[in-house]
């Protein structure tokens, strides 16, 4: 049974302590002997090599992403029919509408971040694509800090600021919009709906229902933090208008608000958004707002997109989305529940537990428009990392609601993803370290059950046996014009390693090389003689030979 309750992203869910983070993952190019060490491309879940079009699947395309500096995240495919064993999972109750929330209360006393320089900060991918930096030519910039306990409604009057006077000189254009984008960023930490919007044009209609929107999925989501950093230019003569850039950076209750510091942190995830203030009587107003449609950028967000989200709560999952795709809550939430006791225990083996976990389930529209769309067909899941904050599971319905095996794998997968790469800051990464995150998510995604249950062992035979046989477990992965049989080979590979070093050394052991290798950023061998006792040489032998006698 789940305790569960579903909450219409509303306009005041209380705050949540902070939780530790979240990780990364990839994918790349390269021949299967050829040794790690490269960037990395994304990952995601991948539909089944073979499957049949009316079994509620998709016939894998090839093609992936290549990702920028840090892991990307690989996925999965759907089984064949035959490959499918039993499984049942209890559904949680139907979701219940709740009414509105108390007003999210941030601990009081706590001081604004220092000013870091002016820039997009990026995030480390887990499904691809290279990071960017957004350079804007500005006049003026500023920064705009709500991190604090929220202002009283006359203090927040005092911040957007008094009437010109004789006495003190009327703010720049570029001051008011700061000036109505601080009194916003205010707004929402404190629940006031209509504070939010007050800088908006109460002219349009429109845009005011995108940010109502904006407001409530975010409240409801458990926003504990927002802020924007500005570049302004300067006011248009013409139409006296003023353009900014607004990079928002945000954080969860349930995730980890790490503050940006060179080699330690990325700080929270951001978004850009590209606004137009115009004048209003004596206030400038946002009576424009652009948002990228990008999968460089990993945007929009589910909160960005102007539906209201919906959430079911369970004790360990929130899965929240689109009202069409509300059936499906309950399913999808019995499963991740299920998963999520899984992932818990390889959690604290690798010294990163989890508050909550967070799912969102696409639909059609949602999974070609969240983090920038996905179009792949061949992608059935993904876990999105943001920075080192936390990070995001995102299902295509579609592709999984028809079977509750592949459903169950398919989230336990990605939410080992969210344990042992999320919330780390790497140093290093790329297609290198893939055959690793792959094969640990498959261990956990797959666990009880070993490697040699899983649908793709067939696919790790007939590698095996061929000429282009791997001469080391720590593999690349296939090319981005590679077929779904050597994706299933390579993902397979990685889970009879992960079952071979469990099995040889212990699963402390095992758990131990992850944490040191894929979060600490320790070397290859270094963290093989920590964690096995033996240099990786070593056990790379012993596990190709394991491995050709398990297949």
């Amino acid at each position: 049974m789940h305790d569960a309750e579903e909450v219409p992203a509303a306009s005041d869910l209380p705050a949540a302590p902070s939780t530790p983070p979240i990780p990364t993952q990839r994918t790349v190019p390269g021949p299967w002997s050829e040794p790690p060490g490269t960037p990395a491309p994304s990952a995601w879940s991948a539909a089944p090599s073979a499957w049949s079009p009316d079994s509620g699947a998709r016939f894998p395309d090839s093609g992936a992403w290549f990702p920028g500096p840090g892991p990307a995240i690989p996925g999965q495919r759907a089984p064949l029919p035959g490959e499918l064993f039993p499984s049942t999972h209890p559904l949680p109750p139907a979701p219940v509408e709740v009414g509105d929330l108390p007003p999210l209360m941030l601990a009081p006393g706590t001081s604004p971040l220092p000013l870091p320089p002016l820039r997009r900060r990026g995030r480390n991918l887990l499904i691809g694509a290279g990071l960017t930096l957004a350079a804007v030519l500005a006049v003026g910039a500023g920064a705009v800090y709500v991190d604090r306990a929220p202002l009283a409604l006359d203090e927040r009057a005092a911040a957007a600021g008094p009437e010109p006077t004789a006495a003190q000189p009327p703010r720049t254009p570029a001051e008011a919009a700061d000036a109505a984008l601080e009194a916003q960023a205010t707004a929402l930490l404190a629940g006031d709906e209509q504070g939010w919007l007050a800088a908006v044009d109460p002219g349009q209609a429109k845009l005011r229902a995108r940010y109502r929107s904006m407001f409530r999925s975010l409240r409801g989501l458990g926003v504990s933090h927002f802020a924007y950093h500005t570049s302004i230019d300067p006011v248009d003569a013409k139409s006296a208008t003023v353009e900014v850039t607004a990079d928002a950076e945000y954080c969860f209750s349930t995730d980890k608000c790490p503050e940006e510091k060179d080699n330690v942190s990325d700080g929270p995830p951001t978004v850009t958004h590209n606004l137009t203030f115009k004048k209003v009587g004596a206030r400038y107003v946002i009576s424009k707002l652009i948002t990228a449609k990008s999968r460089d950028l990993q945007e929009p967000t589910p909160w960005e997109t102007g539906d209201d989200l919906v959430l079911l709560s369970g004790k360990r999952v929130t899965v929240a989305g689109d009202r069409r795709e509300r059936r499906y809550f309950k399913q999808v939430l019995a499963a991740a529940e299920k998963a999520a006791a899984v992932n818990d225990r390889f959690a604290a083996l690798v010294r990163n537990p989890q508050q909550k976990y967070r799912v969102y389930v696409a639909g059609a529209e949602q999974w070609k428009t969240w983090y920038g769309g996905i179009t792949d067909k061949w992608v059935i899941g993904y876990a999105m990392p943001l920075n080192d904050s936390g990070s995001d599971v995102v299902l295509n319905i579609s592709a999984v609601r028809t079977d509750s095996q592949v459903l169950a794998t398919t989230i336990q997968h990605e939410l080992a993803h969210v344990v042992t790469l999320g919330g780390a800051y790497r140093t290093s990464g790329g297609s290198g370290d893939m055959w690793l995150e792959e094969g640990i998510a498959e261990y956990i995604g797959w666990y009880p059950r070993s490697a040699t249950d899983s649908w793709r062992r067939s696919a790790v035979r007939s590698l095996l046996s061929s000429g282009k046989r791997p001469k080391s477990i720590a593999a690349r992965a296939p090319g981005d014009d590679a077929g779904p049989g050597a994706s299933d080979a390579f993902y397979g590979l990685g889970h009879f390693t992960a079952d071979c070093m469990a099995r040889k050394y212990g699963q402390g052991a095992l758990f131990d090389f992850v944490r040191l290798y894929l979060r600490e950023n320790r070397d290859l061998d270094p963290a093989s003689r920590e964690a096995f006792g033996k240099p990786f040489a070593t056990v790379d032998k012993t596990c190709m030979a394991w491995i050709r006698d398990k297949v």
